[in-house]
């Protein structure tokens, strides 16, 4: 079973993703990167999105993206559980948000699509 917050996690994420025939029409036209950060583990991974194709690696606080997402890996684990949603947690201050957030509001569609796929499958928290 894969370990939740790795390496081997975000890479079954990303060939989710891209199996996903409805997701790779709705998202096309669509590009951005994103590094989300668990702050207390010290390990962070960049989801980049070209046109449609998602491509996961390890990444720091200096990696280059649109968004960088970090939290305590307790607030990943509830959000990647279901208790939880990324609107709330980004409320709560539980995760920080670096970005414009009206350009992330206008991809809540496609995060929450991310969060869905990551839910979606067997993990070891």
């Amino acid at each position: 079973m894969i370990q939740f917050y790795t390496k081997e996690f975000f890479e079954e994420l990303a060939r989710r993703l891209n199996a996903d025939a409805e997701w790779g029409k709705a998202m096309s036209s669509k590009t951005f990167r994103m590094v989300c950060s668990a702050s207390d583990k010290k390990r962070s991974f960049l989801i980049a999105v070209a046109q449609g194709k998602v491509a996961t690696s390890e990444a720091s606080a200096e990696t280059k993206a649109d968004y960088h997402f970090e939290g305590r890996y307790e607030s990943w684990v509830s959000l990647c559980k279901g208790e939880v949603e990324m609107e709330r947690l980004i409320q709560q201050g539980k995760i920080r948000l670096a970005g414009s957030m009206s350009d992330v509001m206008g991809l809540m569609g496609p995060l929450n699509r991310i969060v869905l796929t990551a839910r979606s499958f067997p993990k070891e928290f």
